[in-house]
């Protein structure tokens, strides 16, 4: 025989050794199974399995089908046999390959009955065209430093991602620089000194409280008011922006302490956002680390007291310094991804990327209370749009949990969610119980506690304020 010819007959006999080897060790893996991951119900046989010809029903009886040869046939050559083989091997090796894939699907639906395919994320606004301006500012928001960068970008690219990129940076940032200029001079003006951390707060605490005029240059700037429309930005969301306070002179409690640290940023004055139940104001110290507290809703200096004396503050939220703290820069950067995660769940609803933004505030700021609220609010919906696909109702409660353990899970982690926020010791206070409080600013006492405040501050002065 020719050396060529030994050659080939060498490949070919390697090769259905290796088959029939796979073949077997398959064989081996599928009767290693147990016996519950076999329908032990006999099967009745399919036509295609027998190989006898039905000759009387056969439509082909005259013309019938060539069959493949047998391997057995003593006049193939040795090739033929061995190719005989390996199409034999392939063909069992494909229906082991079709059963295992059975099986496969039948345990799948043991988890998930037959008809119900369950989305455990919720659906993503990601078609809407206008979802895209929120995502390139987290994007730019998310390259920043979070212990240096600028509130008034940050803002800016929060409020503009709402407005859709339809206001104009340069424009913002001229006002802002302009009042900025503004403030430096009314101090020379009073006489404050620049250098003076307590007189730059002043300052910026007359700009929101008092008229301030500059006669000179026939300047004047009045006081602003607080909103008591739709204060919460329930109907309109852009009642929360400082564009919005810029434009009408009139904010609420998330507006006026964000324009109060972005003009601190333009006059190198050094202050702090700090929060309390559905409220936030500003904190700011002097030399000998006394802290004074800037409401700026009343356009008062407040004392602890006051805070609270809501009776929303608890001892636990305290300990955990998740109110009444002043927040650092870094903090303070999670507060403004809460912001941005705000508006567009406001504006679009919640999803995946909603709670892109969230995971990301919490991991720079874990007692992020606000964060850990709107992480509830979305595993809450994400939970019922589970539910609802399952048809879940009290009286299959249990059984559907059994059927669906991710489900069980999905639950499981909103109800460790609100625990969470429990044990910050966050308490609801409801919008009327807050509206009252603000207007108990108003009452006799805090006036002379705002008075008292003044005074003390004053005497700090190295020069006397003029009233």
């Amino acid at each position: 025989m020719k050396t060529k010819e030994k050659i080939e007959r060498k490949r070919i006999n390697r090769k259905v050794f290796l088959l029939l080897l796979a073949f077997g060790l398959f064989l081996n893996e599928l009767n290693g199974q147990t016996i519950k991951d076999i329908d032990p119900t006999p099967k009745t046989p399919q036509p295609a399995t027998f190989t006898q010809p039905n000759i009387l029903k056969s439509p082909t009886y005259n013309n019938p089908t060539p069959k493949t040869p047998s391997i057995y046939n003593p006049n193939l050559s040795i090739q033929q046999r061995n190719q005989l083989l390996i199409q034999q091997a392939d063909r069992q090796i494909g229906q082991r390959q079709q059963q295992r894939d059975q099986l496969i699907r039948e345990a799948v639906a043991e988890f998930e009955p037959k008809g119900i395919r369950v989305d455990y994320n919720l659906p993503s606004f990601v078609n809407i065209p206008e979802t895209k301006f929120y995502k390139k500012a987290f994007e730019r928001i998310s390259k920043m430093n979070e212990n240096e960068y600028s509130v008034k970008e940050i803002t800016f690219l929060i409020e503009n991602a709402f407005y859709e990129e339809k206001e104009n940076y340069e424009n913002f940032d001229k006002i802002i620089k302009q009042t900025g200029k503004f403030l430096l001079e009314k101090m020379d003006d009073f006489g404050y000194d620049k250098n003076s951390n307590v007189q730059k707060n002043y300052i910026l605490f007359q700009f929101f409280a008092d008229t301030l005029q500059i006669k000179e240059k026939d300047l004047e700037h009045l006081p602003f008011t607080y909103d008591f429309d739709d204060f919460f930005g329930k109907k309109d969301w852009s009642k929360m922006f400082v564009t919005k306070l810029l434009r009408t002179g009139k904010g609420q409690c998330n507006s006026m302490p964000q324009l109060y640290l972005i003009l601190a940023e333009e006059i190198g004055a050094e202050a702090y956002l700090s929060l309390s139940p559905n409220h936030s104001y500003i904190r700011f110290s002097d030399k000998l680390k006394n802290w004074y507290n800037v409401e700026l809703t009343n356009g008062m200096f407040s004392t602890s007291s006051f805070l609270t004396q809501s009776g929303y503050i608890k001892s636990e939220a305290l300990l955990n310094k998740i109110y009444m703290q002043s927040l650092s820069k870094k903090e303070l950067f999670s507060i403004l991804l809460f912001d941005l995660a705000s508006g567009y769940t406001h504006k679009f609803g919640y999803d995946e990327f909603s709670k892109k933004i969230i995971d990301q505030a919490l991991e720079i700021y874990p007692n992020n209370v606000n964060a850990h609220m709107l992480l509830a609010d979305y595993l809450t919906i994400k939970t019922r749009y589970v539910f609802r696909q399952l048809g879940v109702t009290k009286e299959n409660f249990k059984t559907k949990m059994q059927q669906h353990p991710k489900a069980f899970e999905t639950l499981k982690n909103m109800k460790s969610q609100y625990n969470i926020i429990d044990n910050l010791g966050y308490t609801e206070m409801p919008e009327e119980a807050y509206q009252d409080w603000l207007h108990s600013l108003r009452q006799e006492k805090y006036k002379r506690e705002n008075k008292e405040q003044k005074e003390r501050i004053k005497k700090l002065f190295k020069k006397r304020i003029k009233d």
